[in-house]
């Protein structure tokens, strides 16, 4: 792949991935509940002294390093998180890429991914997810499902998923809420039967490791409530890149 077009590539996911982490400050502070499109369109502010970000400074990257990580107004510090956001996106925006090459389908799987990702923050800093996320991520699922011609496949990924989120609700009360069925009922019929049992494996595993890690080093008890969208994300952004291998992997094993 050119180097101009890994460059410009990266340029362009840095775009998302401040959008798309603005999105979830909005969204988990609750701007985009009370008033969704004033939310959406208005222009990015300080959160300590509520000045108006001059768009040059709003570039990724290029504006945290000239504004040294301080607001201009107030000389508040500005979060790491923006930057590293951006950069994190950026980086998902190459693989893709690297992956799937340039086309429609591979802009549609990367919206997928970055939506995922977005609804992850959202998740970890006030413990919801939103539906009009969720919504958006169906809506954006037709085109990758229309194109694998066979409907059935994603519809029993979709119970898949939502069935076994369904059952350990009814066995663990509170280990799982509303949203994330939704959410991994979701993702469920965007990857189909083979790619959903993959993501369940993945969002479980790495759910349960990080969270046991996480009660053993905050002396909390294995009951703590930790957010569950990260994991799913985790899982469908990896069936996404490497699904494939792992089904392979798995056949040789058991075959």
């Amino acid at each position: 792949m050119a180097v101009t077009t890994t460059i410009l590539s990266f340029a362009i996911g840095t775009f998302w991935g401040s959008f798309f982490y603005t999105l979830a400050l909005r969204y988990a502070d609750g701007s985009m509940k009370k008033n969704p499109l004033r939310a959406l369109f208005s222009r990015s502010h300080c959160p300590s002294c509520g000045a108006a970000i001059n768009p040059l400074f709003m570039v990724p990257l290029v504006g945290y390093v000239i504004l040294r990580g301080k607001c201009r107004n107030c000389s508040a510090v500005i979060s790491p998180l923006y930057p590293v956001m951006e950069i994190l996106y950026g980086a998902i925006a190459l693989l893709f890429l690297w992956k799937f090459g340039i086309n429609l389908y591979t802009f549609n799987l990367y919206m997928l991914a970055s939506i995922a990702a977005c609804i992850s923050l959202v998740d970890i800093k006030a413990l919801i997810i939103p539906d009009s996320l969720v919504i958006a991520f169906i809506v954006l699922s037709a085109y990758p499902v229309l194109l694998n011609y066979n409907i059935k496949d994603n519809l029993f990924g979709m119970f898949l998923l939502l069935f076994v989120f369904l059952i350990i609700m009814l066995i663990f009360p509170g280990s799982f809420g509303g949203g994330d069925v939704k959410f991994g009922a979701a993702i469920g019929l965007f990857s189909g039967l083979e790619m959903a049992i993959v993501v369940l494996e993945l969002s479980l595993v790495s759910g349960a490791v990080i969270g046991i890690l996480y009660a053993l080093l905050r002396k909390k008890s294995l009951k703590t409530k930790i957010p569950f969208a990260p994991f799913l994300a985790l899982g469908l952004i990896v069936s996404m890149l490497y699904g494939r291998e792992i089904l392979l992997l798995y056949y040789r094993i058991l075959y």
